[in-house]
């Protein structure tokens, strides 16, 4: 299969999954008063916060540490840093400070747009203002920890056999986060499920971005990326 093929298959197969992802998105949101989004919410929801405990809790606010622009902020810094100037990847580190910037803005936008409450205060465990859909952590989350696996995972899959499981890993964090937010009381479970979505489907574009650069990269060099 030549390269140019390769890549066009590619490129369809992320905007169908981004497509999916965005119906997805659309359906929740477009049902948030709807009764199966309601008892959705309250099913999940009851059933994350039953395992609430003094060990568990502690687990929860540290996985939600790791949605904060804080700590997405350091390590988007550092691995910038490592392709940057350790790679020598300009592009890719364009699209990841674009891609979780992007994806930051627009989270905050869509807040804006379905005004969404929280949850009612009895039911949170830590403080936290702003609306509720879709959830910024999950939404950025899936985007940050989705690409900086992707692009750990492409730069080590020829020097370490058991690269594969940097994406496994980034995406075992990336549902963590999500249900630490049901967990501590602060989203609903459709909150969640919307920011995967949405923050999926800006994960689907970025990739093919980097995808695209590392093709016409490959063309230049005579070297298939």
């Amino acid at each position: 299969m030549s390269l140019n093929r390769k890549l066009y298959m590619e490129l369809a197969a992320a905007v169908a999954v981004a497509l999916a992802l965005l119906v997805g998105f659309i359906v929740v949101s477009q049902s948030l008063q709807a009764a199966w989004v309601d008892h959705f919410d309250r099913t999940v929801g009851e059933a994350v916060r039953g395992m609430r405990s003094d060990g568990l809790t502690p687990v929860a606010k540290f996985f939600t540490s790791l949605g904060t622009s804080k700590v997405e902020g350091a390590v988007c810094l550092a691995i910038a840093l490592l392709l940057m100037f350790r790679l020598k990847h300009r592009w890719e580190t364009l699209i990841l400070i674009v891609g979780v910037l992007g994806t930051w803005g627009l989270n905050t936008l869509l807040k804006s747009v379905f005004g969404r409450a929280r949850p009612e205060l009895a039911l949170r465990l830590v403080e936290e203002t702003g609306f509720s859909f879709p959830s910024g952590h999950s939404m950025v989350s899936m985007l940050f920890y989705g690409l900086a696996g992707y692009l750990l995972w492409y730069e080590a899959r020829g020097v370490w056999r058991a690269a594969w499981l940097i994406p496994l890993v980034t995406m075992l964090v990336v549902l963590c986060i999500g249900c630490s937010r049901i967990y501590l009381g602060v989203h609903y479970p459709s909150d969640v499920l919307a920011g995967f979505a949405a923050g999926g489907a800006c994960l689907a574009a970025c990739i093919m971005a980097v995808r695209a650069v590392r093709y016409r990269r490959g063309v230049k060099s005579g070297v298939g990326k």
